[in-house]
């Protein structure tokens, strides 16, 4: 332990950063393909992008939270849906839509389930963008 204090001690003089002779400045001197990388990152973006989301339930219960996330996912398998916590209260959203307008379709499709449903703008998940291929269809003769 003592020893590991010394040799921190014997290497901070020779620690040191280049600073511009302007103050507000200052050079980094890194590979190149860091500046690369984090030009690649900005150019992908976040993991999540701005988009709606139907609000079916909101409560301080996370049992019945649960229990209409599950209804909704038995009546509606193709359509995700999300538990959300924000002290003190659960909330759970459905779907990942680009516009308010793709959200609305599924808004009137589940409205007679969840009656107090409404749309939200919040961040979403990625769409699925897997291209399926088709089987050729054999020609009839």
């Amino acid at each position: 332990m003592i020893l590991a204090g010394f040799a921190g001690l014997f290497f901070i003089p020779f620690c040191s950063a280049q600073v511009a002779s302007d103050s507000t400045q200052t050079n980094i001197h890194a590979d190149p393909a860091i500046f690369a990388l984090l030009e690649k990152r900005k150019a992908i973006g976040t993991k999540n992008l701005k988009g709606y989301r139907v609000k079916i339930h909101f409560g301080a219960e996370k049992a019945k939270a649960n229990e209409i996330k599950a209804k909704f996912c038995q009546k509606y398998p193709d359509v995700p849906a999300y538990m959300d916590y924000d002290t003190p209260n659960f909330s759970i959203t459905v779907g990942n839509f680009r516009t308010r307008l793709e959200s609305y379709k599924i808004y009137k499709e589940i409205q007679t389930d969840f009656p107090n449903a409404f749309i939200v703008e919040m961040k979403i998940e990625y769409p699925d963008l897997t291209v399926k291929k088709e089987e050729p269809k054999e020609e009839q003769k």
